[in-house]
């Protein structure tokens, strides 16, 4: 360990689940300390030094919220983390007034994503998207940042780099044994059979490319699949969200401090550039991109057409969308050239409600992956749980289906993923309304509540991907969410 490596305090009376983040958190490169009680964290943090203390709500001496306060009084620099199965705004109020983050046990993925940008042991930088947290919220103010907000994610130079080069300095034609490995795209429906046929047809002719498929299908798996087929698999894949060029701390890495321009951050080989030749540009949400940089893109399309030899310039670009882009152009927020130019090649990527058949060797393919990387002694999942998952609609598609099997695993106690092991979403009795009594029916405002929180909670609590799902526009969303509110007994 380096003088660098952060401590992590844990503290949840689960053991299980403090246990399995521990593991994780040491292969990530951390040292954790456990707690498994208030007392004893306190404890520990008064005796040792703490980077992070990620604290569960629901504990018995002390609930987490009262944990953190007193942590805070020990090391009133610590930055805290709250994780809860048992959450609701009051509770994220509170967590907002401790300058504390909040994420759900049951959706994990925001907490790992913001877990791997504390380690930067690397030189490959990968730009992901903002986490929920930092959404807009619906009155269009941005809610305060508990932490100085960093969407750069550093990875090993061994994820993504090879050895291998040609003479103009990309790789070579054929994958030479260290180039980068080819991204596994699970699912045998026509859809999928479809789609990576036309990832191998379209990987090697180094024409753009655009990715068109709900939050969650994959977009960015496959744009690594187009890749690590290509001539430039040797060479560096950068993914950026459009969303975040808005932000200094972006553009200072991506374009180079002394420098505000797309195009000439890549001729002068400026900021993220000059690091590393980049070989593919993906941009992800690219009807968020900036009208003035949608300008620039255009001239560095037109660039790379014209002049192919010149390599100072010589760069793939890839672009994905979950939007409408001819709507977008025709009420004028996306420039129609560069629509234009970024349909050279399309590929949609089906939502997984319309390919029911893929969700069992997804779940066997995530299952073998978790326990194998959690060393966890279990043998096979339920076939009720397979058929429960194979009747959900999975409104965070694939990634969504990901981190239930991934929860399902850390929680497994014996041989077998059971249905006590998913989300509490999925224990209620699933029988619709009318089969359960002669007269029990549901509302149609019963109905629209426990959806729009099921959504919800699909989306990690974006408002935005939420409306768009629902099909009604954040003012709608908001006007809903403050009728639940209310409705709320002691509100």
């Amino acid at each position: 360990m380096t003088a660098e490596t952060k401590r992590v305090l844990l503290v949840d009376d689960e053991e299980k689940l403090l246990k399995s983040i521990a593991q994780r958190l040491t292969v990530l490169g951390f040292i954790p300390h456990t707690a498994t009680s208030g007392l004893q964290a306190i404890d520990i943090a008064t005796n040792n030094p703490i980077d992070l203390a990620i604290v569960d709500l629901q504990m018995p001496d002390m609930n987490g919220l009262v944990t953190i306060t007193k942590l805070k009084e020990v090391k009133p620099g610590l930055k805290t983390v709250l994780l809860t199965g048992h959450g609701n705004d009051k509770v994220k109020q509170a967590t907002e007034s401790l300058n504390t983050l909040y994420f759900e046990k049951d959706e994990m993925r925001d907490f790992w994503r913001f877990i791997k940008k504390l380690n930067t042991d690397g030189n490959v930088v990968v730009i992901r998207p903002k986490s929920a947290l930092a959404q807009p919220q619906a009155d269009g103010a941005n809610p305060p940042a508990p932490f100085s907000t960093n969407e750069i994610e550093i990875h090993p130079q061994g994820d993504f780099v090879a050895t291998g080069k040609r003479r103009d300095g990309l790789s070579i034609g054929s994958a030479p044994s260290g180039s980068m490995e080819r991204p596994r795209i699970v699912g045998e429906t026509p859809a999928m059979q479809a789609l990576r046929k036309n990832i191998e047809r379209v990987a090697h002719l180094d024409c753009t490319v655009l990715l068109h498929g709900e939050s969650g299908t994959g977009k960015e798996l496959a744009a690594r699949a187009i890749h690590a087929g290509s001539m430039r698999r040797t060479q560096r894949f950068l993914a950026i969200d459009c969303a975040d060029f808005g932000s200094d701390q972006l553009a200072g890495h991506l374009l180079g401090y002394k420098n505000g321009n797309l195009y000439e951050a890549i001729r002068t080989r400026s900021g993220i550039f000059g690091a590393g030749q980049v070989g593919t540009l993906l941009f992800d949400q690219i009807e968020k991109m900036p009208d003035n940089m949608q300008a620039q893109l255009l001239n560095i399309l037109d660039v790379t057409d014209v002049q192919q030899h010149d390599s100072a310039v010589d760069i793939r670009v890839l672009a994905a969308t979950d939007a409408d882009l001819a709507q977008r152009v025709r009420a004028q927020s996306f420039r129609k050239g560069l629509w234009e130019r970024l349909q050279v090649f399309e590929l949609t990527l089906p939502p997984l409600r319309e390919r029911r058949d893929d969700i069992p060797p997804l779940c066997q393919y995530f299952f073998d992956k978790y326990r194998q990387e959690l060393g966890k002694p279990i043998d096979t999942m339920a076939p009720e749980v397979i058929k429960i998952l194979v009747d959900y609609d999975f409104p965070g598609n694939v990634h969504e289906l990901e981190y239930i099997v991934e929860r399902a695993v850390i929680l497994a106690d014996g041989t077998t993923v059971e249905r006590r092991h998913l989300p509490a979403r999925f224990l209620e009795d699933r029988k619709p309304a009318r089969l359960r009594g002669s007269r029990q029916f549901m509302t149609l405002a019963e109905v629209e509540k426990r959806y729009i929180v099921e959504v919800l909670e699909a989306t990690q609590g974006n408002k935005s991907k939420t409306a768009e799902i629902l099909g009604i526009s954040r003012a709608a969303l908001w006007r809903k969410l403050k009728q639940l509110q209310s409705e709320q007994p002691g509100q």
